[in-house]
């Protein structure tokens, strides 16, 4: 029988316009799965997705109405209705969902830890995105860290796989490395797995949250925004950009001239402030796009996929008791609640809280 659900929707031309748009579930095909999602988190990363929707094919994983698009959340749901004998109702599974109540998914793969997303919309798409994860102690899923999960875990992932590709790349010489937008989670997961690399780790920032970043101990030099041209310019220099800010982009660039030897874009914090100079006009190593998907496949292939999950097992580990001391959860109800916190996000969060959005118990 169908039943009623609700997605929120964005307009994919200006961001800030939300819609809270009511939608019936149509009855289950053979195979099929529905979800109800218990809760997702909302970071500064859904905001990249929303910006990066067209380019990198985010839009495409839970399709709407023209102009419309659901940004994909990190989150948790459960099964409340199967015709996959393979996947077993009230099981809980981590993963990719839409900002809705509900998901309807084709399992493909299932093994004893999860499965893939056959549905059509989704092939082509990276693989990665496509994972559903059951939940379990095997599977490293403890009830007191389901939120520590859907915040951190996909950030984290990049962080470790971005260090990961540095250290593949011999750090493309440099001696010294830039993290823009220093605050935001991923940037200082990044700045977290470079303790010990022998690197200077550089943090950049806004002038609000220099405390916020220089608290946290991670980083060997903290400079606002407004003070690029303090950055050592006589040796070489890696940039990684999570703000997408092209202003400082360029001035990054300007300033190091010859000597900056990876610029690597990997966020868009600083999602309105996209207008600057052309970055293939720019001096020193040519601005590139960092898809963290590509180095994952990669080290499947060359360690297997149980050494790269053992791996980044222990790196979490440490990170989860490094970051409890930093940032707290702030928990609100959907669906009211899913508006404001994106909202905040939109404008900027705070860097010492990590918002997660769960829906009332039924």
């Amino acid at each position: 029988m169908a039943q009623d659900t609700f997605n929120f929707i964005v307009n994919k031309s200006q961001l800030a316009e939300t819609k809270l748009e009511q939608a019936t579930l149509a009855d289950l095909n053979e195979g099929e799965v529905l979800f109800s999602i218990d809760r997702f988190a909302l970071t500064s990363n859904n905001i990249t997705y929303g910006v990066a929707g067209d380019m990198l094919n985010y839009w495409q994983f839970f399709p709407c109405k023209e102009g419309w698009g659901r940004i994909p959340v990190w989150g948790i749901a459960k099964v409340v209705q199967s015709r996959c004998s393979e996947v077993k109702v009230d099981s809980l599974y981590y993963g990719y969902y839409p900002m809705s109540k509900h998901l309807i998914v084709s399992p493909v793969k299932v093994g004893e830890h999860g499965f893939s997303d056959g549905a059509e919309q989704r092939q082509g798409l990276s693989p990665v995105y496509n994972q559903y994860t059951l939940m379990t102690k095997e599977t490293g899923f403890l009830p007191e860290h389901y939120n520590h999960q859907i915040v951190y875990r996909p950030l984290f992932m990049t962080s470790f796989i971005l260090d990961d590709y540095m250290l593949d790349n011999d750090f493309f010489g440099a001696e010294q490395i830039i993290l823009s937008s220093a605050s935001s989670k991923t940037a200082f997961g990044t700045a977290f797995q470079l303790q010990g690399r022998d690197k200077k780790i550089i943090g950049l920032t806004s002038g609000t949250n220099k405390a916020f970043v220089e608290k946290l101990g991670l980083y060997d030099q903290v400079l606002t925004y407004q003070e690029v041209g303090e950055i050592d310019k006589t040796i070489s220099t890696a940039y990684i950009d999570m703000s997408g800010n092209r202003r400082v982009l360029a001035e990054v660039h300007h300033h190091l001239k010859e000597n900056l030897v990876c610029s690597c874009g990997v966020g868009i914090t600083h999602w309105d402030a996209l207008d600057g100079e052309d970055p293939r006009s720019l001096p020193g190593a040519a601005p590139s796009m960092f898809f963290a998907p590509d180095q994952i496949q990669k080290r499947t292939k060359e360690w297997g996929g149980e050494v790269l999950q053992a791996r980044i097992g222990v790196a979490w580990d440490k990170f989860v008791k490094f970051v409890d001391q930093h940032v707290q959860f702030k928990e609100s109800l959907a669906p009211k609640a899913i508006d404001a916190t994106y909202q905040i996000l939109i404008k900027g969060p705070a860097p010492d809280k990590a918002y997660v959005v769960r829906f009332p118990e039924n």
